[in-house]
């Protein structure tokens, strides 16, 4: 993946740090030095951290697939220099539909009020809530993705944002 990177500039690994995060934290667990380090250097951002479980719990799954992607986008807006946001979903966020076509759709909730509500509930009632919620929706991965893109609409703020709904299967990344 990294070829042209290598042709281009050699020792491209020597301007590379890496910082560490956690989607299950607020502000993804990032500190404010590293965090400056991020909106005075980074263009380009690529999210697709998520937890895959699909019989996660709503809580987990709310926090790590829509608190997490908000976070981000919070974090890109500050950012100084950004260029493009790539967010990867699934394809499988709009499992109810026959045909997934390249737009929003309305989310099984708005994801404010989902956020509110996990916040606002015991773990043991949402767990039993869980199963009204999911409504037509097989799983917490797919419904939280799906919440989840309802943030990429409501919180990119003219970013230069893209999304990707990939499918089950292998992909080989075409690199120009």
């Amino acid at each position: 993946m990294f070829n042209k990177m290598k042709q281009a500039c050699p020792k491209y690994d020597h301007k590379i740090r890496a910082i560490a995060g956690d989607c299950t934290l607020p502000s993804l667990g990032i500190g404010s030095s590293d965090r400056e380090t991020l909106v005075e250097n980074v263009n380009i951002v690529f999210h697709l951290a998520a937890t895959v479980r699909f019989d996660e719990k709503m809580k987990t799954a709310m926090q790590i697939n829509v608190k997490a992607c908000r976070d981000i986008l919070d974090l890109c807006y500050e950012m100084k220099h950004l260029k493009s946001v790539i967010y990867v979903s699934t394809a499988y966020t709009q499992c109810p539909q026959k045909e997934v076509e390249e737009r929003f759709y309305e989310p099984p909730l708005d994801s404010k009020k989902m956020i509110a509500l996990t916040d606002c509930v015991s773990d043991s009632m949402m767990e039993n809530i869980t199963p009204i919620l999911l409504d037509k929706w097989p799983n917490t991965y797919t419904f939280t993705k799906a919440i989840a893109e309802d943030v990429v609409r409501q919180n990119s703020r003219g970013m230069p944002i893209g999304m990707f709904r990939p499918g089950i299967g292998k992909y080989q990344p075409i690199l120009t």
